[in-house]
C-alpha cells in the first residue's frame, strides 16, 4: 500500500505547485505580451478620460469653458497659439484660478506684472477639480510650447467622497496596495478584465451608497461627502461647532486620507515626468492655508473617549481656555484636531506667533476633513526634491499671515488680492531664474 505523504508535506508541494504555474502562465503572457504589444499590467492610480482643455477661438486659442463636470469651472482665457515671447503656464485647482478674485487680481496675473511685459503668464488654473483631472491641462501646457509651467496643486485631494465601499471601504489603504501589487501581474489585469471588474480606482466626488450596512459606514460615508455631514457626529455633551469621531471612524478617515496623498503623490510624479520629457521646466509650489481656521472634524485616536468629550466640553465652554486645561487636552490626546487649535489659539493671543503656528499646523494636520494639508505640502516638497526642482514654500506665508490672516485671506483656502500679491512676489524668482533668458527679460510694470 503506497504511503500518503504528511499534510504539511502534501500543502507545502501544493503550494510549490501553484506558484510554479502562475509563474509558468505569467512568463507566457510576458512573452505574448512581447510578440503582440500589448500589456496587460495595470496601474490601480485613477485615471479619466482625456478632455479638451484648448478651444478654437478665431486665430486663437481660449480656454474650453464647457468642459468637465458641472462642479469645474475654468476662466476662458485667450492665447495665441504660437507663442511670441516667453510664456508661463500656471496649473492647480481654484487657488490658482483665483476663487473669489477677478482674473486680473489672481495671482497669475501678479505674477506676469512681476516678471514684465516680456513674459506671457497663462492661468490654467481649473476651480473644482484634482489632481487626476489636471493631467491633461499639464499635456495643454506642452502643447502651448510653455517655458516654465508653475505646479501649485493638491487643494482638493480630500474632497473625493471615497474610493471603495462595504468591507474595502473600512480597510481603504490596504486594499489600494493590494492593488498596486497585483496590478504587476498580467494575469491579473487579463482576469479583471474579462470578470468587468475595474482594476484602476474610480474616484467619486459624492456618490450616496444605497444602504450603509453600519452605523460606522454611515458615518464614514458623512465626513468623507462634500460638504461633510456634521450632523451624524452631533453629541449633545459637546458644544457647538465642536464635532467628534470614534477611534474607529477616526482609523478608517486617516487611513483613506493616506490613501489620497498616495494617490496624489503618484498623479504628481506623473506630471513632472511629462514636463521634464517634453523639456519644460517645472517650479512647484506648497498651499498656504489660513492656520486660524477652525477643524472641521477631531478624531479620537489614542484618548479615553469619555475623557476626550468631557475635556471638550470644558475647553468648548470657556471664552479663552487657559494654558493648563488645553495642556491636559494635550496630554489625554495631541491629535484630537481641536486640542492643538486651542492651544496654537492661546499661543497666538500671548504674542508667541512661532508656537502658534507649530500647533496651528498640527491641528490642521489632525483634521478629519482636511483642504490642503501639511501633507500635501511634504509630498510637493519631497517630489520637488527627487527632481531637484524649485521650490516656492507658499506654506510659509500662513506663518508670516498669522498675526492678520483676513488681510491675505477670503477663506481658508483662497487668497485676497493682497495675498494674491504675496504669492506672486513669492513665485517671481523662482520663476524667473527658470526663464530659458531670464537676462533678456524687460523690468516689472508698476
Amino acid at each position: 500500500m503506497r504511503r500518503r505523504l504528511p499534510l504539511r508535506r502534501r500543502l507545502l508541494w501544493a503550494a510549490l505547485s501553484t506558484v510554479l504555474a502562475f509563474a509558468l502562465v505569467e512568463g507566457l503572457l510576458a512573452g505574448l505580451s512581447a510578440a503582440t504589444g500589448q500589456d496587460w499590467r495595470v496601474d490601480p492610480l485613477p485615471a479619466h478620460e482625456d478632455y479638451e482643455v484648448l478651444c478654437p477661438y478665431g486665430d486663437l486659442l481660449r480656454l474650453c469653458p464647457d468642459q468637465g463636470p458641472d462642479y469645474e469651472r475654468v476662466r476662458p482665457l485667450v492665447m495665441s497659439a504660437q507663442k511670441d515671447r516667453p510664456r508661463v503656464v500656471a496649473i492647480g485647482e481654484s487657488f490658482v484660478y483665483g476663487l473669489g478674485l477677478p482674473a486680473g487680481n489672481a495671482w497669475p496675473a501678479r505674477l506676469q506684472e512681476e516678471l514684465g511685459l516680456g513674459v506671457e503668464v497663462l492661468n490654467l488654473g481649473r476651480c473644482g477639480t484634482y489632481a487626476s483631472r489636471l493631467v491633461p491641462l499639464v499635456d495643454a501646457a506642452i502643447r502651448l510650447d510653455a517655458d516654465v509651467v508653475v505646479l501649485a496643486v493638491g487643494n482638493n485631494e480630500h474632497t473625493m467622497t471615497s474610493f471603495y465601499s462595504g468591507w474595502a471601504g473600512r480597510h481603504p489603504l490596504a486594499v489600494y496596495r493590494a492593488g498596486e501589487i497585483l496590478g504587476r501581474l498580467r494575469l491579473y489585469g487579463l482576469l479583471a478584465g474579462a470578470v468587468g471588474i475595474p482594476p484602476r480606482v474610480e474616484e467619486r466626488f459624492d456618490q450616496v451608497p444605497a444602504t450603509f450596512g453600519a452605523e460606522l459606514d454611515r458615518q464614514v460615508y458623512a465626513a468623507r461627502r462634500r460638504p461633510p455631514d456634521l450632523s451624524a457626529f452631533h453629541r449633545p455633551d459637546l458644544p457647538e461647532g465642536l464635532a467628534l469621531a470614534g477611534p474607529t471612524v477616526t482609523r478608517i478617515l486617516e487611513q483613506e486620507q493616506r490613501l489620497k496623498e498616495r494617490i496624489f503623490r503618484g498623479h504628481l510624479e506623473g506630471m513632472v515626468q511629462a514636463l521634464d520629457q517634453a523639456g519644460v521646466a517645472v517650479v512647484l509650489a506648497t498651499l498656504p492655508l489660513d492656520l486660524t481656521a477652525r477643524p472641521v472634524l477631531s478624531g479620537i485616536h489614542d484618548g479615553d473617549e469619555a475623557q476626550v468629550v468631557a475635556m471638550l466640553a470644558e475647553l468648548g465652554g470657556q471664552p479663552e481656555p487657559d494654558a493648563a486645561t488645553v495642556a491636559r487636552g494635550m496630554a489625554l490626546d495631541p491629535r484630537v484636531a481641536a486640542f492643538p487649535y486651542f492651544e496654537g489659539m492661546g499661543r497666538r493671543a500671548r504674542g508667541d506667533l512661532d508656537g502658534a503656528a507649530q500647533a496651528l499646523w498640527d491641528a490642521a494636520e489632525w483634521d478629519m476633513v482636511p483642504d490642503a494639508t501639511p501633507s500635501i505640502n511634504r509630498i510637493t516638497a519631497q517630489v520637488a526634491a527627487a527632481h531637484d526642482l524649485p521650490l516656492v514654500r507658499l506654506d510659509r506665508l500662513s506663518e508670516g499671515w498669522l498675526a492678520r490672516p483676513s488681510d491675505y485671506f477670503l477663506d481658508k483656502v483662497h487668497v485676497s488680492e493682497g495675498g494674491a500679491l504675496a504669492v506672486a512676489q513669492a513665485l517671481a524668482p523662482a520663476v524667473r531664474a527658470a526663464l530659458p533668458d531670464p537676462g533678456t527679460l524687460s523690468p516689472p510694470a508698476r
